[in-house]
This record gives C-alpha cells, structure tokens and sequence, in this order.
C-alpha cells in the first residue's frame, strides 16, 4: 500500500511506455547486469555479422593520462572475449561528435597495453621479461544520436545508418579492422510500424517512438524484447526509479527549449549572425545551468559536462 501511495504521489502513469533516449532509461536498459541479454541482442542486431554470447561490464570513467587531462566517461562500456565495445546515446546536437568519437576510443586501445603487462604480472610475478607485440583488440564505437549528422553532398535524406573504418585513401585498402564507427541518427528515421522490415529498423523504431506507444507492436518477438517492454512499462517503475527518468527527462527538454528560444530571439533579430549568436549563448548558458543542478545532485563535474555537451564548465 506504502509503494503505491508513493507511486501515486511520484505521478506514475499507469499506463504507457518510458522513453529510450532519456539517458537515465538508457543506462537502466542497456548497461546494467541484470538487462544484459537486452544488450546483447541489441549488438548482435547492429553488428550483424556478430554472435555474441556474453559481454563484461567495463568501468565508464577514463582518466587522462595527468591530472591536467580531460576525463572520460562513457554511457556503456563492455567487452567480449575478443571485443571492446562503446555505446553512446547523445541526445544533445555536438558539432564536434565525431572527434569526441574518436577520442574515447582512443581510451580503450591505449588501455590494452597496460592490460597485457598486468596479465603478465599475474602470470609470472614480475614485468622483467614483459613485452608486448602491439596486437590490438577491435574497438566498436556505436552511437544513438538525436540529431542528423553532416555528411558529404549526395548523402540521402532517409539513410540513418553510418559505419566507418580506416582505409587507404585512393584504393580504399582496409588498414584493418580494429576500430569501428557505427552512428545511428534517429533524426532520419522515418518509418511506420508496419514498414519495419530489418533488425535496424526495429531498434530505430523503439529509440524514436517507444514513449508514443500504446501497446507493443507484433513484431517485437523473442524474451529479449518480452524484458525491454515489461523494464519500460511506466505502471513498473518505482516512485525513486519514476523521479530519476523526470529529473533526467527535464534536463534535455531543458535543452531543447532552450534551442527554441535562442533561435525565436534570433529570429526576431532579423540577422543570420543574430541567430547563430543567439542560438549559441542560449544553448551555452542553459547547458551551464543544468550541468550545475545536476553536479548539486551529487553528479560529478566531468559526467555533467558530457551530458551537456561542454568540455570548460
């Protein structure tokens, strides 16, 4: 009776679905232990050549190689037995996205050569005779992005899937395989339920629409999904679980309201600089603001200035 007093004072709905992008949802559903096979099947749906088995939680917050370095903290972080893999979901535009990309993997390959010499401590009790032969595990970095990616001229309007590797430049040789870039843009994502066709569409279409629904389309089979439906049902949320998805929905509706005023104000300035300008010390100031309540609710500054997209907060 207590609990469903508290639900009721929290304002649960009964009914309906939580959304997938809310980042405080994402951790719950995708990088916690007891939703790993939620996980699981969402990587092997992504890679597709993949048959994953089991994956390890990684540790999310990378220190920079000194104190004056800048700190990394990732959404998810996991591997397999012969895999790294990173996931993010940005809801925020960052127009540097695929240079922060790039540098968080960066974490995990140089990581790999001080995991080897432990490994040989372990194994023979001293460093002595340690050498490395620079063999590297792959590193996927995937990303669920609220925003459309620039890409060249030619690029199609409804393409939201992007994988990159590193090639030659003329004969387009792969120098290997041991770093991938998958990026996911729900922004380009448009189709209905019952056009969903593939396993990407499938997953799209959760990300995008799972808080819009009011029941759970057919083609969602298989007990991963049976956990993801039951886990985003608001009727199953706890009072404390509903407060942390509020407080955590508020931060990026925050941000979006924020976009929306900086670009009337813009607007009504009647100059394309006066937009830009405006849109962008808008943005800035609220992404200041809500970096500082949730560093107040015990968040550390380095967590709070990725979640808004600033690095000099």
């Amino acid at each position: 009776m207590k609990d469903l007093e508290a639900k009721e004072k929290a304002g649960v709905p009964k009914e309906g679905y939580a959304n997938l992008t809310n980042h405080y949802m994402f951790k719950r559903i995708f990088g916690s232990e007891e939703c790993k096979d939620i996980l699981i099947r969402f990587l092997n749906d992504i890679m597709g050549d993949k048959v994953i088995e089991d994956v390890t939680f990684l540790p999310t917050e990378h220190l920079g190689p000194t104190e004056d370095d800048r700190e990394a903290i990732f959404d998810i972080s996991c591997k397999t037995k012969d895999e790294e893999f990173i996931v993010e979901m940005q809801n925020a535009h960052q127009t540097y996205f695929r240079d922060r990309a790039l540098f968080y993997s960066c974490y995990p390959i140089i990581n790999q050569a001080g995991l080897a010499r432990k490994k040989h401590f372990e194994e023979y009790g001293n460093t002595i005779s340690f050498r490395w032969n620079f063999r590297l595990q792959p590193v996927r970095f995937i990303a669920l992005l609220n925003f459309r990616m620039r890409h060249d001229d030619g690029w199609p309007e409804d393409r939201c899937h992007s994988s990159y590797h590193i090639r030659e430049d003329s004969t387009q040789e792969l120098m290997h395989d041991k770093l991938q870039f998958i990026f996911l843009e729900l922004a380009r994502f448009e189709k209905g339920e019952e056009e969903l066709e593939t396993a990407y569409d499938k997953w799209m279409f959760l990300f995008k629409n799972m808080v819009k629904l009011k029941r759970r389309p057919k083609v969602f089979d298989g007990k991963e999904f049976d956990r993801l439906f039951e886990m985003s049902k608001f009727s199953n949320f706890t009072a404390e679980e509903f407060d942390s998805y509020k407080n955590a929905e508020k931060m990026i509706w925050d941000y979006y309201n924020t976009i929306d005023t900086a670009a009337e104000e813009g607007r009504e300035k009647g100059r394309e600089e006066g937009r830009e300008e405006g849109r962008a010390e808008g943005e800035r100031n609220k992404a200041i603001e809500i970096a500082a309540k949730l560093i107040a609710n015990g968040m550390s500054k380095e967590e709070a200035s990725e979640i808004v997209g600033l690095s000099d907060i």
